[in-house]
This record gives structure tokens, C-alpha cells and sequence, in this order.
């Protein structure tokens, strides 16, 4: 059974001694800020921030009971409609940009239940395969034997205890000519002052480690890799209706701000108590300032 864990938000005090998982250094936190968890089940619990002086990165508190969390975990409950063919399709198009073609060899690494690899074979991409170790049809060490054009992982590194030695696992699998490709919430884009802004980004305590942009280019160079692309706000977020961050983000927010709201038959009574949503629901791709809370980078160049 999961402990509740200070049910009410309480101040943080003072700095704390981090030793930094991202960098490696160790030092006082430049800030601290208790969140809320953002899953409905264990909203009222409240789990410690702070992020690193030297590289900028956000790191939660640790729980011993982290897999327990994971049990009713209401992000298994994706499914391949419009939304998330229309998000792909913004992920897609950066990879293109990128050097994507369709006789590449590609893994998604953290492939979750699969989706983005049905929306890329769907697409033409059929040289596409997944490996995910929580999911048994997906946990096959076969496919870790060999390496890709292309390894994609996205939004898992800040799920990582490790994500130096996540990285350098993802880079030994692309060829020496290939790409790597890192989704994952931007840790120079939140704002702990306004967590309740940032919540579904930051994600505690299942957002183990949220990366700095800086820190992850510097993780790249040092594993050998260069920057070849970048998108600094979220692909979740396209001009066709209902699919802006910003209308997303109202919703859910309107909502209580709970992830499962996601997951669940739409709130048509938020529409009528909030109308703003009306307006976000056709224009909030062009009205909203884009936040600058999550990064898709790719990599590649040396081996």
C-alpha cells in the first residue's frame, strides 16, 4: 500500500545538499518546491523538487515504492486516434527534417504499448521495431543485439535514475552513421514558482530526473554525439482543432489538472462553465504564448 506522503503542501526549507544525477555534481540546489503529484489517485501528495546550481536540472525525491505507482498507471490507456496521429504526425515531420526516410531501420526505444510504431508503419516506416522492458510483447533482449538508423525514445529518459547511463545505452544502438532522437520535458522551461503550470511536465514522482537542454547537449558531446536538430516546445501542440498545448492544457487544468482527465470521456460541462475553452478549442495554436517546457532533440554526426 502507498503511503500518503504530506497531504498538505508545505514550504520547503532552505536549500538541500544535491548530488546531481544529470551532471554529477554536488552542490546546494539553486531552488527547491514541493509538487503535487498530477495523477488523480495520489493528488494529495506532495513530493520535494530542487533543481541542480551547476546544470540547471531538476531532480524529485526518491520513493522506494516507485512500481506501486505504476500499477494503475493512467498513461497505459493511450490509444491511436486523431490526437495522437495528429502529435505524431508534428514528431514525424521534425524527423524528416531530421533525415528520416523510409528504408531506415528504426527502434522506439520505451515503446510503451506501441503506438508510435502502428502510426509509423501506418505512415510507410515498416522497418520499425520496439523494445520496452515493462511491457512483456515489447521485452525482448533480441532486439538490443543489434543497432539502427534511427533510435527514438521519447518522453522515458526523465523516468531514469540514470540518464547519463540511459543515453549512452540509447547511443550504443544507433549505427555509426545513424541518428538519436531524445523527447523529454525542458528543464530551463519550468518555472518552480509556478508548479501548478508545469505539473503534467514535471510529473512527480514519476519524473525521476528532468534534463536541462544544456545538460543533455553536454551528455550528448560527451558520449561522442552532436546536435543535429531541436524543438524547444512540446509536439503535442498543432493548429488542427482541439490538438493546441494550449487548449490541452486549460482542459485539463479546468478539470482539477489531473492527468486521467486525458484518458477519459470528454468534459463537456467545462465548456460551458469556462467559454474561454471555446475560443482555445479553434485558435489556441495561434493566440497562446508556446511554453518552452519540453525539447525534441536529435543527435548524431560522430560515432
Amino acid at each position: 500500500m502507498i503511503p500518503i506522503l504530506n497531504q498538505e503542501p508545505v514550504s520547503v526549507k532552505g536549500p538541500k545538499k544535491l548530488a546531481c544525477a544529470v551532471c554529477g555534481e554536488t552542490s546546494e540546489s539553486a531552488e527547491s518546491r514541493m509538487v503535487r503529484c498530477n495523477v488523480r489517485q495520489y493528488r494529495d501528495q506532495y513530493f520535494r523538487v530542487d533543481r541542480c546550481a551547476h546544470c540547471q536540472s531538476l531532480q524529485t525525491q526518491r520513493v522506494n515504492n516507485l512500481a506501486e505507482y505504476y500499477a494503475n498507471y493512467p498513461i497505459r490507456e493511450q490509444k491511436l486516434g486523431f490526437f495522437f496521429r495528429v502529435w505524431y504526425g508534428v514528431i514525424l515531420e521534425d524527423l524528416v527534417k531530421a533525415g528520416l526516410k523510409k528504408e531506415h531501420t528504426i527502434l522506439d526505444y520505451g515503446c510503451n504499448q506501441g503506438l508510435f510504431l502502428d502510426f509509423l508503419r501506418e505512415r510507410g516506416y515498416v522497418h520499425s521495431t520496439g523494445f520496452d522492458p515493462y511491457v512483456p510483447f515489447y521485452n525482448n533482449p533480441a532486439t538490443l543485439q543489434r543497432q539502427y538508423d534511427w533510435v527514438i525514445s521519447m518522453d522515458t529518459i526523465e523516468h531514469d535514475e540514470d540518464p547519463v547511463g540511459f543515453f549512452r545505452r540509447l547511443n550504443g544502438l544507433r549505427k555509426s552513421s545513424g541518428r538519436l532522437c531524445v523527447t523529454t520535458p525542458r528543464a530551463e522551461g519550468i518555472n518552480l514558482k509556478d508548479a501548478d503550470g508545469h505539473l503534467h511536465m514535471l510529473h512527480v514522482p514519476y519524473h525521476v530526473n528532468v534534463l536541462s537542454e544544456k545538460a543533455l547537449v553536454r551528455i550528448g558531446r560527451e558520449e561522442g554525439v552532436d546536435l543535429v536538430s531541436r524543438r524547444d516546445t512540446f509536439y503535442m501542440d498543432s493548429w488542427q482543432p482541439a490538438t493546441s498545448y494550449a487548449f490541452i492544457a486549460s482542459l485539463m487544468a479546468y478539470g482539477g489538472n489531473d492527468v486521467d482527465l486525458g484518458y477519459e470521456p470528454p468534459r463537456i460541462d467545462l465548456f460551458f462553465k469556462h467559454p474561454s475553452l471555446l475560443v482555445k478549442l479553434f485558435l489556441g495554436y495561434f493566440t497562446d504564448p508556446k511554453k518552452k517546457d519540453h525539447m525534441t532533440m536529435v543527435f548524431g554526426g560522430r560515432s
